[in-house]
């Protein structure tokens, strides 16, 4: 009986001993990776050729590096286009615009109706939206020369269409103005859209870049291109409109022959989740991102040079902040 005694007391000691280690884990499994409430984690991304698509591939292989058993995968989209799909619960977590993001909220611009199924986590970096022609093409030098052009517009599901038709509203440009001009408008992602501007496909490709576009930077090598520049005044009057749409001045050098300076207009990018996601899960996400800038600063040192803890929030409101975020933002000292 008394053997019995001590056996039961050891076999409870143990018992405390295997709770009160698996507190002092909380959330990590046996190999020291933080469990995820879910096995899949789907990343709404950019189109192939765009500067969003690494940076998730990036954001993929750090979470499945640091998270046990999750399977992370990117799905192609755009800005407009991953806050719906948010909306709806087709991805966990997604990449998009500051400006569409406050339209979503708002249900202003893209979107029909007010989105409350959506968080903000991070500002990223700042995107040059691009207005570029073939430098052969001597006919396309200003903005009032591409009425009458084949554009390309990137993907229709992105904040870039959006931006761009904002912008031409300052120029008194619409779709109608350019079809009535005999211009047309394609859509699609940005690799196949520069192929199409190197073969004379079109005329005119719009994307964004930090501040290169990758798949302009691709097919400059054989065909050359220029970047048309923005009136000054039309873009300090986007400015003034709380689009979130703002401006800088294309570095020199960006590309090929490009000696100067060009203004344009600029977007912020942003990360953002679904709403309802579990607070300690997004606060892993949130941590687990910004704990490993050095894979990003390795991989895509461009944009990743704009990452920091100092401008999370450009662009974004605290307040619009998933619970999990904000937590990890609390800790770190940079919100109050």
């Amino acid at each position: 009986m008394k053997k019995l005694t001590i056996s039961l007391l050891l076999m409870f000691s143990m018992f405390l001993m295997a709770a009160c280690g698996s507190d002092e884990t909380s959330g990590s499994g046996d190999d020291g990776k933080v469990e995820a409430p879910e096995k899949f984690l789907k990343i709404g991304s950019g189109p192939m050729g765009s500067g969003w698509f690494p940076i998730t591939t990036v954001m993929s292989e750090v979470y499945m590096d640091n998270f046990s058993d999750l399977n992370a995968s990117q799905i192609e989209g755009g800005s407009t286009a991953n806050l719906k799909s948010l909306d709806i619960g087709d991805i966990h977590m997604g990449i998009n615009y500051t400006s569409d993001f406050s339209d979503a909220i708002k249900g202003e611009g893209s979107f029909a109706e007010k989105l409350d199924t959506v968080s903000s986590v991070a500002s990223l970096y700042p995107v040059y939206q691009t207005i570029a022609t073939l430098q052969k093409n001597s006919d396309i030098n200003t903005i009032e020369d591409i009425v009458d052009q084949h554009i390309f517009l990137g993907p229709k599901g992105g904040g870039g269409p959006v931006a761009f038709w904002r912008m031409m509203e300052e120029y008194g440009i619409d779709e109608k103005s350019i079809e009535s001009s005999g211009g047309k408008i394609s859509y699609g992602n940005y690799s196949d859209g520069a192929s199409m501007l190197s073969d004379g496909n079109v005329d005119v490709f719009v994307g964004g870049g930090a501040p290169t576009v990758t798949a302009l930077q691709e097919i400059e090598m054989t065909n050359p291109i220029k970047v048309i520049p923005i009136d000054q005044g039309k873009l300090e009057s986007i400015n003034e409109k709380g689009f979130g749409i703002s401006f800088d001045n294309l570095p020199s050098g960006t590309y090929k022959g490009q000696d100067e300076e060009i203004p344009t207009y600029t977007a912020v990018s942003m990360l953002t989740v679904r709403k309802d996601m579990e607070e300690d899960y997004v606060y892993n996400l949130t941590k687990i991102f910004w704990d490993n800038m050095d894979s990003f600063e390795e991989q895509i040192p461009e944009r990743a040079k704009h990452f920091t803890l100092e401008t999370a929030f450009d662009g974004i409101d605290p307040e619009t902040l998933h619970p999990g975020a904000k937590k990890y933002y609390e800790e770190q000292g940079v919100l109050e």
